[in-house]
């Protein structure tokens, strides 16, 4: 794998934990995995199985002890109270529901029996809710309750039965409890909540029959005593019916007593396993560990770390309930279920992009992965397959894939051996073991030549017009040289420019092309684009007609950009509206200048074809001559690569106005481009301007130069003006004179000069201009 592309691939799992790391801290933090989380604490309590301390011992009772129906139940209930006390019971916890009167002698007997521990027997409060949903304390009835300590229970259920978390108090009512928990296990704090850990053995928490502890005698009148092992231990007595309201689950099994719940709680606080580890700290980690991985780059590597990351968790898991760490490994879970999920998906479309449904045929994501293109291939083509949307618009669906595949058959009767990858639109790439540009030149002039015939598809013959891109520059990004190639077709034409070789750049000159907007704007500000101007004179006379304004541009660190290169990328950046507006200013200015001067010129303005389809240059023309009080006379706006007008009915409106605002139109490039005499035919031109590969020729070529007598002869007849392009010297001037040109200019008349130059060559006397005409 190539560095480039190593990094790439990288920064995507990076990517990928990140956005992994982030939905799984939310769902962390959030309630939605809390299901999961109960299934980890589970099997957590599960494995640990530690011994409970013994100190706390649960008496259960089927039977509703509280029941006010019944006061022989609260008689019941203190005599056993007596019996434990007697038995050397350290304290009793009586949790079940004491709030309502039974009969008074009952309730007082019972009183009595609490008040005799002396402080160190506790009614439960349970927390309840309202009809309201307030939540509330339910002390006892005052007569049973009078004198006796109170603790509070909160026996609260998730939605999966289980109760994981107890408060250290509650309050209710306006006073707080100690929770029975928190009592039992000697904690004094007052705020804050813990994790139950479940992880202690059921069988080793001391329990027993309300109705076996309650019979003081046995079957013979014999005196029953009570266990001794209850001797020092704390009791808590409670309801066992599986169908009391406040029976839980706890891990393996179901409808456990709720006291239970405050034993198991009292149980952590005791061993103090109160070290919990949650999800979203487990989440956290494996980002990291996550991040830390997505930098390896061998692949083997990178896996055998994904494998350990994944295998950790549940070690870990392991580990830290052998400790009694309440830990849920859930979060990190989510987070690698979610990565892989993304990975495989990612790799999905990578395997997906590879190969194109319809056609079978690799696509350029294939292309881009080949090493072996990277390493060795002096060549990337790129067909671009013209009036391909309009076809496939044409043909039924069923033919479409049929339409690529008779394309690529005609391609490989070339090159048999070539693999032909298909790209977006009507992109199809190839690689050619030649770099030298004019055998490939000439391999593609044959593959033109091969499509000079239409396809047949189905029972329709479609003709194809098709043109190349190529890259051969030395890069090893596959990416690059492919997108090249792409830039390269895209600026092909199939009558004048069939193809093109992209520009050797480096990664510089790149980036300082894609970052042209942001240059341009700051170049207009500072003054790094500027105007300058070169003349146009009558060829009999030498005299100075009017300048043409150009453009240019002196970089700080690249130097002079060439006009062609920064005009093309304003017009691909979207910026040549706003550089046009420059020089019509800057031109306008200096017209204006020119005239408080006493030199009165025609100023010409390229404009480009690419704006004449918009009425924004005609407000662009008008506010530019209000602000500058240049005269529109003369003004002449003169329109480039007239081929590009693709609307000739909307280009004559909008020129037409122009023209009405006072401005001549001038056809700039004449004679070259696909619509030349079309345009002068359609849209209201009042010049031409005969391209320089005419004029630069009249001395040696016999067609040049009769070419250009057949424009001369055609601007008299449409009473045109003619204006000769490029003289590069006095020979063709000498020439034009003779065929009875009028204007010229060119680097043999003058190069572009400043305004100053400019003011100071109209000033010269006559004589003196022609001598300066070399």
């Amino acid at each position: 794998m190539t560095p480039g592309r190593d990094r790439n691939s990288a920064s995507e799992r990076i990517r990928h934990a990140s956005w992994a790391g982030i939905i799984a801290l939310v769902l962390a933090m959030s309630t939605l995995l809390l299901p999961l989380d109960q299934l980890n604490w589970t099997m957590q309590a599960r494995v640990a199985q530690f011994d409970a301390s013994g100190d706390i011992a649960f008496v259960g009772s089927t039977a509703d002890l509280g029941d006010p129906a019944y006061p022989n139940r609260r008689t019941e209930l203190a005599s056993l109270l007596d019996r434990l006390r007697e038995a050397g019971v350290d304290r009793v916890y009586v949790s079940t529901q004491l709030d309502a009167p039974s009969s008074p002698a009952a309730d007082r007997r019972l009183n009595e029996a609490l008040r005799a521990y002396e402080g160190r027997a506790f009614i439960v409060e349970s927390m309840v809710s309202g009809m309201d949903g307030d939540r509330a304390l339910v002390p006892p009835a005052s007569a049973i309750g009078a004198g006796v300590p109170t603790v509070g229970a909160d026996r609260w259920r998730n939605m999966l039965g289980f109760s994981w978390d107890m408060p250290y108090s509650l309050e209710g009512n306006g006073y707080r409890l100690p929770s029975v928990a928190a009592s039992l296990a000697g904690i004094s704090r007052t705020q804050g909540e813990f994790r139950i850990n479940y992880g202690f053995r059921r069988s080793s928490i001391p329990s027993y029959r309300f109705s076996e502890l309650v019979q003081a005698t046995g079957p013979l009148g014999s005196r029953r005593e009570l266990p001794v092992e209850l001797a020092g231990k704390d009791v808590v007595i409670g309801n066992a019916d599986p169908k009391d309201r406040h029976a839980f689950n706890i891990p393996g099994e179901v409808d456990v007593p709720g006291a239970y719940g405050d034993i198991y709680a009292a149980e952590t606080l005791k061993s103090g396993f109160l070290q919990n580890i949650e999800s979203q700290v487990a989440a956290l980690v494996v980002l990291v560990l996550l991040m830390l991985i997505a930098k390896i780059s061998v692949a083997r590597f990178r896996y055998a770390a994904y494998t350990a990351l994944i295998f950790s968790l549940p070690v870990a898991l392991y580990i830290a309930a052998l400790q009694g760490i309440m830990m849920s490994i859930v979060g990190g879970l989510v987070l690698l279920a979610l990565f892989g999920a993304m990975r495989i998906w990612a790799k999905w479309r990578r395997n997906y992009r590879m190969v194109d449904s319809d056609t079978g045929l690799p696509t350029f994501a294939a292309l881009e992965t080949n090493k072996d293109t990277a390493i060795t291939v002096p060549a990337i083509i790129v067909a671009r397959i013209h009036r391909f949307e309009e076809v496939r618009k044409t043909l039924p669906t069923d033919l479409h894939a049929q339409y690529i595949l008779r394309i690529v058959t005609r391609l490989k009767a070339a090159k048999k051996d070539a693999t032909i990858y298909l790209g977006p639109g009507h992109s199809i790439a190839w690689t050619f073991p030649e770099k030298e540009p004019a055998l490939i030149r000439e391999h593609l002039e044959g593959l033109r030549a091969l499509f000079a015939s239409p396809l047949q598809v189905g029972n329709t013959q479609v003709d194809v017009g098709i043109t190349f891109g190529v890259d051969i520059t030395p890069s090893p990004a596959v990416s690059r040289r492919l997108a090249a190639a792409v830039e390269a077709a895209e600026r092909t034409t199939e009558t004048y420019e069939p193809v093109v070789i992209a520009e050797l750049a480096s990664d510089e000159d790149l980036i300082w092309s894609i970052s042209l907007q942001a240059r341009i704007d700051a170049a207009l500000a500072n003054g790094e684009i500027y105007t300058i101007f070169q003349p146009k004179v009558l060829v009999q006379t030498g005299e100075l007609v009017g300048v043409e304004a150009l453009v240019r541009w002196r970089d700080p660190v690249k130097g002079l950009i060439p006009p062609d290169h920064f005009i093309r990328q304003c017009e691909n950046a979207g910026r040549m509206s706003h550089l046009t507006r420059h020089v019509l200013t800057q031109a306008c200015l200096a017209g204006t200048r020119l005239a408080s001067q006493g030199t009165a010129l025609p100023v010409a303005v390229n404009i480009s074809a690419t704006l004449v389809h918009e009425r924004d240059i005609v407000r662009m023309v008008q506010e530019t001559l209000a602000e500058t009080g240049f005269d529109p006379q003369l003004l002449t706006l003169e329109i480039t690569e007239t081929y590009r007008i693709s609307n000739h009915e909307r280009a004559a409106e909008i020129l037409g106005e122009l023209r009405a605002l006072g401005a001549k139109i001038s056809m700039d490039d004449f004679g070259v481009g696909a619509a030349s005499l079309e345009a002068l035919l359609r849209l209201p031109f009042t010049e031409i301007k005969v391209d320089r590969l005419f004029t630069s020729a009249i001395k040696d070529d016999p067609k040049a130069a009769a070419i250009l007598r057949s424009v001369l002869a055609l601007g008299r007849e449409m009473r045109i003006i003619v204006v000769a392009e490029g003289v590069e010297d006095e020979a063709t001037l000498a020439i034009l004179r003779e065929m009875g040109c009028v204007v010229a200019q060119g680097f043999g008349i003058s190069r572009p000069v400043t305004l100053e130059e400019i003011d100071h060559f109209q000033r010269l006397a006559p004589e003196i201009r022609r001598q300066n005409m070399v």
